[in-house]
């Protein structure tokens, strides 16, 4: 399971990359509008769709180029997000495997971004 971790720390952890994505300069991660990425929004629909599956443990979240910029030199990225179970075939080489389904169109922060 996860930790959590204490909001001062989360958000020391948080400005520690803003501070190191924007000193990135052109090689920095990008929104499809050019500003400095901080992160993403996963909506509870899509949450709730991945994990209505009672076979699913748990949600990988893959980081990949945005569609609207495949190809592109540009450093825009999205996450796709897939539900995972876990692998039960003898010597499995992973401890997981997907569902099938894979969710793309997270919205990215900036704009949607919280208070955290």
């Amino acid at each position: 399971m996860a930790s959590i971790i204490n909001r001062a720390q989360a958000q020391s952890l948080m400005q520690e990359f803003r501070d190191q994505n924007k000193a990135a300069g052109d090689a920095a991660l990008k929104t499809p509008t050019g500003q400095n990425l901080n992160g993403f929004f996963i909506p509870r629909e899509t949450l709730e769709s991945i994990l209505s599956n009672e076979k699913v443990a748990g949600v990988h979240v893959y980081l990949a180029k945005h569609p609207d910029f495949a190809g592109k030199p540009d450093n825009v990225y999205t996450i796709l997000a897939s539900g995972s179970e876990p692998n039960t075939e003898s010597g499995a080489t992973t401890p997981y495997v997907s569902t099938g389904e894979v969710y793309d169109g997270v919205p990215p922060c900036p704009p949607f971004c919280s208070n955290l």
